[in-house]
């Protein structure tokens, strides 16, 4: 082999030629990255379904090595390979990218026995040889049928040179004995799963394909209806750049119409035979496809064939968990369902009666039901469903609790008393108060209740009471308390203790309540529970403990309910303002997006506060004061709606803040008025959190008279203030009285130790926001504490100040988040002169034999410095070390 290229036959050329990439590929960068810091092993495989960006993420790769100066060989899979194909293939690519001639007529004898392992073996040696980086990228692998082509690409792989590398995609994992390697840590897979699109990678595509304007909301929106899928995301996204409603069409999509339905149809359907056709229409209407009923709703065609099949090659069909149920995508039984409904009336619901006798003979009551309902089967279903919503109920599963309970006449409910407690139970927890009234109402009146049911139906009431606000009358449902029963009702006892000024308590009772092992806890139980135990530590201050116990919850009700459901959004609200106190602004965000419309529909008074108030102040970070406002405004209008008078509150005090912190005195007057008319309304029923409105508009007053110069007035508003939080034992009120008083003291010698003990206390708990949410103009005092020394004796590190003092300026940005600023030579502070001087040799390719030269040392001093500086750089090799260099800026 000489060093002159020439032309690859044209035979072969089409396989080696590699298909042009997106314009705006989907794959993230997240995955990318993972994938070029893996790539330097031998053996790299990325298997996953189709349609989730295999061959578009080695295209993207591909580009990535080009860049600086690798070769780069690529071959195409075909059904119809074999080795006489693939042999000439591989080594017309390689020698190609390498810039190797090898004669025409060598083509003709590769792939004949013994001549392809000859010049694979000659062609390995010249990689060596060049020392030049080398990739050989394999597309489809999965439809390379022939047991000698295999061994041939092995036989590359476990012969290969420190330089040569083989990255191969395919549908099934690779065929290839690949355990000594592994065990070695010699080769990667990538799996559908990593393929899988997150929400931020949805987001970020949105952004970089149609302009970073694309509101987060949208992009959560999209990506729960593409569950993650990239092909959908591109078919999706392709018709938004040609329609400037960018939210419209993200709200209208459905796999029924549009680009969407024609993809399922030509690309899907049509490789079908009728027989699958007709089975898959039929099996839409169910939600998980078990194959012996699919056959049977199909006409007995070989369904577990046809399932298999389209997992292979579509994706659009999964197994859930590995085993033999299946789940179509939304997107595509959205398509399914729309041909079943052109099919007659009558034949669907026979299809739903087929269905529910074959769910009732298989000893699966929940879905009997469900078909029994739509198929006619009205005396079987009537069964059937009662014995769904009672198994509803103990799992948990409360809004199809309430689907139910929304289709079934009123008269089966009032005469059917398995179905009224649990329907009661979902009303008062999905915020339908008067229907969980009106149902424990036929409870209680029912003749020879029993004790307990009548405790029940009063621990119903007591928690609907709690949804609406009402802590009066929670009291009232509930008025002893018997540790013997404690259990039952030790959520409502959790909440009505932190509203009382004894957050400490609703831990306590959790306790009991998960202890007490008298009966399981139901998930809605413990994840109400949870909820009160992560809200009595975040009014504590404790940012930390509440985001351990609101994420644990969160996790739960994801994989328990699904991301979109009422318990993950109500954890979510409080995760996010458990976040934003800790400095995970964009994290924050995140959580919230496509679940404010759950929160403000049906969810606790207190996560809907959460929710907003950390919306409204991401948005005033950010420079969006209008979102910001809109936010408050929709809290408020939330309060008006429920008739809860805390909303009201919490936004016109937050409005307050917002506009105090922009010196805007007549504004404040003017939502001063309304906060005050609500803390002192003499009409409205006591519901028992008169001090917490008291406190809203305590700190709101002090704020307005700061920014009138009235010092007298705010002192004595905080000093009110100080007293109701302590009472309240609400430990974050309590630094943001500080705070404000140490700005309203900055000229006394009161101020600064009063600030330097509220920042002692925040950073104590991680709580970073503190200045820029409770009094940004308290920072004229910051210099003070330098100069008393207050600050070092209360113990506030000036790392901590310099991480609030930065979130004072409207617009800023996590560090992160923000553009990567151009590469510098500046050396950083943890890499010596000497790593640098060793890495700037690396960069140009020098052995270590070769550095110590130069920098006349012996070879075990470079080795020394060599695994220290791979250790600062979080660097696997030399190479990546270099790599990660230039990704920082340390190199150019």
């Amino acid at each position: 082999m000489k060093k002159t290229a020439t032309a690859v036959p044209y035979r072969l050329a089409l396989k080696t030629m590699p298909p042009h990439s997106a314009r705006q590929a989907v794959a993230p960068p997240r995955l990318l990255a993972r994938l070029r810091e893996a790539v330097e092993q031998p053996l790299v495989a990325v298997t996953s379904l189709a349609g989730f960006g295999k061959t578009s993420l080695l295209v993207q790769l591909r580009r990535e090595l080009l860049a600086p100066g690798a070769a780069v060989a690529w071959l195409t899979i075909e059904a119809s390979d074999d080795r006489a194909s693939v042999a000439p293939a591989v080594i017309a690519s390689l020698s190609t990218a390498l810039g190797l001639e090898m004669p025409a007529r060598a083509f003709d004898q590769v792939g004949q026995a013994g001549a392809d392992l000859w010049a694979a073996s000659e062609l390995l040696v010249q990689m060596h040889e060049l020392a030049r980086p080398t990739w050989l990228l394999i597309d489809d692998l999965h439809q390379l049928a022939d047991r000698d082509a295999i061994d041939f690409i092995y036989y590359l792989v476990t012969n290969a040179p420190s330089n040569f590398h083989v990255v191969v995609s395919s549908r099934t994992d690779p065929p290839f004995p690949v355990e000594e390697l592994r065990a070695h840590g010699l080769y990667t897979q990538f799996v559908t799963e990593d393929l899988r699109l997150r929400l931020e990678d949805t987001v970020g595509f949105l952004r970089r394909r149609l302009g970073d304007e694309v509101d987060i909301e949208i992009g959560a929106r999209l990506h729960e209806r593409t569950e993650g899928w990239p092909m959908a995301l591109q078919i999706v996204t392709s018709a938004m750049a040609r329609r400037s409603d960018i939210a419209g069409t993200v709200a209208s999509l459905s796999g029924a119409t549009g680009d969407v339905a024609r993809y399922f149809s030509q690309f899907v359907l049509e490789s079908l035979d009728e027989g699958a056709v007709a089975m898959l229409v039929r099996a839409s209407l169910l939600e998980t496809l078990h194959p012996g009923l699919c056959a049977a709703l199909g006409g007995g065609v070989d369904a577990a064939e046809i399932l298999v099949r389209l997992e292979q090659q579509t994706g659009l069909v999964t197994s859930v968990d590995g085993g033999d149920v299946y789940r179509m995508h939304p997107l595509f039984r959205e398509y399914l369902a729309s041909l079943l409904a052109e099919l007659p009336a009558s034949e669907r619901s026979a299809l739903h009666a087929k269905a529910a006798e074959w769910f009732a003979a298989h000893d699966m009551l929940e879905h009997a039901a469900e078909h029994a309902f739509l198929g006619g089967l009205r005396a079987e279903a009537m069964d059937w469903i009662e014995k769904r919503v009672r198994y509803l109920g103990v799992q948990g599963r409360i809004v199809e609790v309430l689907a139910w309970l929304d289709r079934l006449p009123p008269e089966e409910i009032a005469r059917r008393e398995g179905i009224q407690l649990t329907a009661a139970w979902a009303c008062a927890l999905c915020y339908r108060p008067q229907d969980a009234e009106r149902l424990t109402d036929v409870i209680l009146a029912r003749p020879g209740v029993t004790p307990e049911v009548v405790l029940q139906a009063n621990i119903v009431r007591s928690a609907a009471a709690i949804h609406c606000d009402d802590y009066q009358r929670a009291r009232g449902c509930i008025d002893t308390y018997d540790p013997a029963l404690g259990p039952l009702y030790c959520n409502t006892l959790s909440f009505i203790a932190i509203h009382s000024g004894f957050p400490e308590r609703a831990r306590y009772y959790q306790q009991i309540s998960d202890g007490h092992g008298r009966v399981a806890r139901s998930f809605y139980d413990s994840i109400y529970g949870a909820f009160a135990v992560g809200l009595s530590y975040l009014i504590e201050g404790q940012a930390k403990e509440a985001a351990g116990v609101f994420a644990a919850a969160l996790e739960r009700a994801e994989s328990v309910t699904g991301w979109r459901s009422l318990p993950a959004a109500i954890h979510a609200a409080g995760l996010a303002a458990a976040n934003w106190e800790l400095g995970a602004e964009d994290e924050a965000r995140a959580l919230l997006a496509n679940r404010l419309d759950l929160i403000e529909q049906a969810a606790l008074p207190d996560a809907v506060i959460l929710a907003y108030l950390t919306l409204a102040r991401y948005e005033s970070q950010k420079g969006s004061e209008g979102k910001a406002f809109d936010a408050l405004n929709s809290l408020a209008a939330i309060g008006e709606l429920r008739g809860q008078p805390r909303l009201v509150a919490a936004s016109l005090g937050e409005q307050i803040r917002q506009h105090a912190i922009r010196n805007r005195l007549m504004s404040c007057r003017m939502l001063m008025n309304g906060l005050d008319a609500i803390a002192a309304d003499p009409a409205r029923a006591d519901r028992g959190l008169e001090a917490e409105l008291r406190l809203i508009r305590e700190i709101a007053a002090a704020r307005v008279a700061l920014l009138d110069h009235d010092y007298t007035v705010a002192l004595a508003a905080l000093d009110h203030a100080a007293e109701i939080a302590a009472r309240l034992r609400r430990g974050r009120d309590q630094i943001a009285v500080r705070i404000v008083r140490a700005s309203s003291l900055r000229d006394d010698d009161e101020g600064p130790p009063l600030l330097a003990e509220a920042l002692s206390l925040a950073e104590s708990f991680g709580l970073v926001r503190v200045l820029a949410d409770d009094w940004p103009a308290a920072l004229d005092v910051l210099p003070e504490l330098d100069r008393s020394g207050c600050g070092a004796a209360a113990g506030v590190s000036p790392a901590f100040v310099d991480r609030v003092t930065e979130r004072c300026r409207v617009g800023w940005v996590p560090k992160a988040a923000a553009p990567k600023s151009a590469a510098t030579n500046q050396r950083p502070a943890q890499l010596s002169a000497r790593e640098m001087e060793i890495l700037a040799a690396l960069a140009h390719g020098r052995t270590n034999k070769e550095i110590a030269n130069i920098l006349d040392v012996g070879p075990e001093t470079i080795k020394w410095h060599m695994r220290n500086l791979l250790s600062k750089l979080n660097a696997a090799n030399r190479r990546h070390a270099v790599d990660r260099a230039r990704l920082l800026g340390i190199l150019d």
